[in-house]
């Protein structure tokens, strides 16, 4: 049943913010702001390393394969603006 519950194809918005953690989730709405890594690091005060390893996680979690990917799914899932 996990397993069913930690697939893409099953995450509705409720599951987006179960599967995120409330940092990657604040990452996802900045990139999709159009932040760099490094201006999204400076603005939350962490690496841009951490941020690329944020982005990283995010899509890994999410099954998906790029940014881009990453902008569609959040807004045909209502999840960014």
């Amino acid at each position: 049943i996990v397993a069913v519950f930690k697939s893409p194809h099953f995450c509705s918005r409720k599951l987006f913010y179960c599967m995120l953690s409330p940092r990657e989730i604040e990452v996802t709405q900045l990139i999709a702001d159009g932040m760099t890594d490094r201006e999204i690091g400076e603005k939350l005060d962490i690496s841009h390393k951490t941020v690329s390893t944020h982005r990283k996680n995010i899509l890994r979690k999410l099954g998906l394969k790029n940014t881009a990917l990453l902008i569609r799914y959040g807004l045909e899932h209502k999840l960014i603006k």
